[in-house]
Parts: C-alpha cells; sequence; structure tokens
C-alpha cells in the first residue's frame, strides 16, 4: 500500500528477490546504481520474498529476480531474471522522466569518477559564465589536486580574494606545497602504502605516506596516520610526528574542524 502511495508521486521500481538468489545479487547493484544515476526520477524498493511471502503471493512474482515499475498508484512495467543495464534503462525511459543534472552536479559526478580533465573543462565553463562564483574555483582547484597538479591548483587559490583562503578547502590545498617539498627524495606513494600494510610499525613509510595524503588533500587520513606514529612510536626521528601534526593543524586554523578534532586526539595521546 505505501508503494502504492508513492507511486502516485515518484515512480517505484519494487525489486522482489531473496538472498539465496544468485541472479538477484547481480540484478541488485545495478538498479541501485540506477537509482543514483536517475537522482529521484524514481524510488527503488527491495521486498525480501522469503520474509514477505503474501505480498510476494499477492503481486503474482512466481521466479526470482522480478522487478515491477509503479506508477500512478498501477503496475506500469516488469521484467524477470537480470536483465543487462541497457534493458533495464531502456524499460525506465519509457515511464520515468529524468532529472537533468546540473552542470555543477555533473562535474561533481566526474570527479568522483575519476575523470578529472573532463571535469575541469566543465567548471572552466561554468566560472566562464559566472566568474565571481568562487566556490566552483575552489572545486576545480580541489580536481586538479586529486588529477596531482598542486602546482595549477595552487595558482587558482593564490588568485582567489583573501577571504575565500580562509575556505577549508583552499587551505588545504596551500598546506599541500610545504609537504610536497618534504616528499623530496622521499619513497612514491605507493611504495609508503605497500610498506605500511606489510609491517604497521615502519613510521617512516606511516610518516611520507601521511605527507603524500596531504598533498592530495586527504587531511583526516594523514592526521590518522600521524597520530598512529605518535601513539606507537611516539620517539621517532625526533618527534617528527607530532611536530608535523602541529603544522597541519596551524595551516588549518582553529576554526577548521578537522583541526579541531585532531588537535583533541593528539592531547590525548600525550597525556597517556
Amino acid at each position: 500500500a505505501d508503494v502504492i502511495q508513492k507511486s502516485q508521486e515518484t515512480p517505484v521500481l519494487v525489486d522482489f528477490y531473496a538472498e539465496w538468489c544468485g541472479p538477484c545479487k547481480s540484478l541488485g547493484p545495478i538498479l541501485e546504481r540506477l537509482a543514483d544515476e536517475y537522482s529521484g526520477a524514481f524510488i527503488l524498493a527491495k521486498v525480501d520474498s522469503d520474509a514477505e511471502q503474501m505480498l510476494v503471493a499477492g503481486m503474482g512474482v512466481r521466479s526470482l529476480p522480478t522487478v515491477v515499475l509503479f506508477k500512478n498508484g498501477q503496475p506500469a512495467d516488469h521484467f524477470m531474471g537480470a536483465l543487462p543495464e541497457g534493458e533495464i534503462r531502456a524499460m525506465l525511459d519509457k515511464h520515468v522522466e529524468r532529472v537533468e543534472a546540473s552542470p555543477l552536479e555533473r562535474a561533481a559526478e566526474l570527479v568522483e569518477m575519476g575523470q578529472y580533465d573532463e571535469a575541469i573543462a566543465l567548471y572552466q565553463l561554468i566560472t566562464a559564465d559566472d566568474p565571481e562564483n568562487y566556490d566552483v574555483y575552489l572545486d576545480m582547484a580541489q580536481a586538479l589536486l586529486k588529477k596531482g597538479d598542486l602546482e595549477s591548483a595552487e595558482a587558482i587559490i593564490e588568485r582567489l580574494p583573501d577571504v575565500e583562503k580562509m575556505d577549508p578547502r583552499a587551505k588545504s590545498i596551500l598546506a599541500g606545497k610545504a609537504f610536497q617539498d618534504l616528499l623530496t627524495g622521499a619513497p612514491d606513494r605507493a611504495t609508503c602504502e605497500s610498506r605500511v600494510a606489510g609491517n604497521e610499525q615502519d613510521s617512516e613509510a606511516r610518516y611520507f605516506l601521511a605527507a603524500h595524503l596531504m598533498v592530495s588533500d586527504e587531511v583526516e587520513a594523514a592526521i590518522d596516520h600521524l597520530l598512529v606514529i605518535v601513539r606507537t612510536d611516539r620517539t621517532y626521528n625526533e618527534d617528527a610526528a607530532r611536530l608535523l601534526l602541529i603544522q597541519i593543524f596551524d595551516r588549518l586554523g582553529n576554526e577548521d574542524p578537522r583541526a579541531r578534532a585532531g588537535r583533541k586526539q593528539l592531547a590525548a595521546l600525550l597525556m597517556v
């Protein structure tokens, strides 16, 4: 009844599945991905057929997986089995009006997918139309940083008004330059990750991994690694981890929640 009521406003795609059903396990992630892609144009509802046997019988479901699309309170379409994603999308497009993502949302999606050049090009188009939208410049700088182009990211931040440089995103990028200098002659990130995975007590690898993480704006992870060194090997390289943490906190500023949380954790470790 709840599904029917909701479908009066937004189409509802009901996935009838069971834990023991192999094809259900391959279909489920496809439906979830489509639900994300369609950005609320339809609602995905999942029904465990073993737990809801009366509902399944009432719907006339005879095999699993079965997927039924409800629209305006009525079943509008259905299919059985794990269809290819393209066929499912074609069915949805017959009944569902897709909500087009804004250029900014699309750029964020591209960054999430690792398509940095495409995202940066889109950010540039947005700023050409709206040159005082400093939030977009900050997002573009972060995309450049993820791409590994710290120099271009830093150049964007340097051109922003001073008030925008107080944004945590800007502070992280400006902090990254100092940590890049620290990595001169250090092992690359993959080597550091491999060494830490093989030996959790390898403080040198963990220390340089934290610096690599700061360069790529993964601030929380960098802080976590340095806190591990303070907890397990406090005297490493003449207190280097604690000193680097203080440098990170100072660069982020007292108003940055990551700095506040990190300072509390560091203080707790130093009191032990």
